[in-house]
């Protein structure tokens, strides 16, 4: 299924961070403690010399943009972790949110890349392969929230050898990153809570066996409301959400006009929804306040929504959205 809207309209580079940790150093299989060693059989980029984890040094205080040096052009062949500084929090486990700070440099030229510093703050994602570069999920998992843990990262754990064009990466670049570890938690799988019976004068919500959103029926007749509408479905026992947390969510849109569904995560694996930064303003003002394991209709008039058409869809600008939206965790 091809990428979701709302992560398109979030767009941006796809980064890791680790916790920190002890000494201890991770090998490419992902095992806490083993020795940073290469992969054997492993060959280096063209015209590059290889080298290990230890070239790198990081300086700085943990909590503060580190400085990262090392002798350019860096290059490794297997993914390669240390912890430089040990948290005290437990570890981390695949599938998990993590809240990181991190900062990501080029091996070629020793640039940075990206930074959560210079972004204006921490970021959240989903511990797994498939929404991260492998390389980010090797080095992390295992480690304790709290560490602050340097990655060294081979093209094939990485971009690959499209690269990173926007980044100015290379499909030969190796990469190097510093991640503070915040947070770590499980996001709830759907909606769990008390169910709330809404107004009949607002669209439907189908679901199937397993409770999960598989259509949304708009009421016939009905003409669209100019006001935001934020009913929830389910009341979740979590705390409030509120504007400057990122959501975990899973989401089903539907365009009112034509009642047809052009957007929905289910089959992709949950959304994050940065909410001071989400240009679909209606999903900002009707998720704060919900509480976590809500399941929450929102009706969104054009001047809530996207503000344009939507490619390879039937949404126009003018168009009322219609989302189901379940919050699986805030940060």
């Amino acid at each position: 299924m091809r990428r979701g809207l709302i992560a398109a309209l979030l767009t941006s580079l796809l980064v890791v961070t680790a916790a920190c940790g002890s000494s201890d150093s991770t090998d490419s299989s992902g095992s806490p403690g083993a020795k940073t060693t290469k992969s054997a059989g492993a060959t280096a980029p063209a015209k590059q010399k290889t080298s290990t984890i230890d070239a790198v040094k990081v300086a700085g205080d943990a909590g503060k943009k580190p400085t990262v040096t090392f002798a350019k052009p860096f290059s490794v062949a297997s993914t390669q972790s240390k912890v430089i500084k040990e948290g005290s929090g437990p570890k981390l486990a695949e599938g998990q949110e993590v809240v990181v700070d991190y900062v990501g440099v080029n091996g070629r030229d020793s640039k940075e890349f990206d930074s959560s510093w210079k972004n204006g703050g921490p970021t959240s994602f989903g511990l797994a392969k498939g929404k991260l570069i492998n390389g980010f999920v090797t080095g992390l998992v295992g480690k304790p929230v709290g560490s602050r843990v340097l990655i060294t990262i081979p093209p094939k754990d990485g971009y690959g050898a499209n690269g990173q064009p926007q980044a100015g990466i290379k499909g030969t670049d190796s990469l190097v990153f510093v991640i503070d570890v915040k947070k770590a938690y499980k996001p709830l799988s759907k909606a769990e809570g008390t169910k709330v019976t809404p107004p009949k004068d607002l669209p439907a919500v189908k679901t199937d066996a397993k409770d999960i959103p598989t259509a949304i029926t708009i009421p016939k007749g009905a003409t669209a409301p100019k006001k935001l509408v934020a009913q929830p479905l389910i009341k979740g026992k979590g705390p409030k959400v509120t504007a400057k947390q990122t959501v975990n969510m899973h989401y089903l849109a539907v365009n009112w006009r034509t009642g047809k569904p052009f957007d929905s995560s289910w089959q992709r694996g949950y959304q994050n929804l940065p909410l001071p930064n989400t240009p679909v303003k209606g999903l900002a003002e009707g998720l704060v306040g919900q509480t976590v394991g809500s399941r929450v209709l929102l009706v969104l008039p054009p001047n809530k929504s996207f503000g344009q058409d939507l490619p390879q869809t039937d949404v126009k600008k003018t168009d009322t959205i219609v989302f189901v939206v379940d919050i699986l965790g805030a940060n």
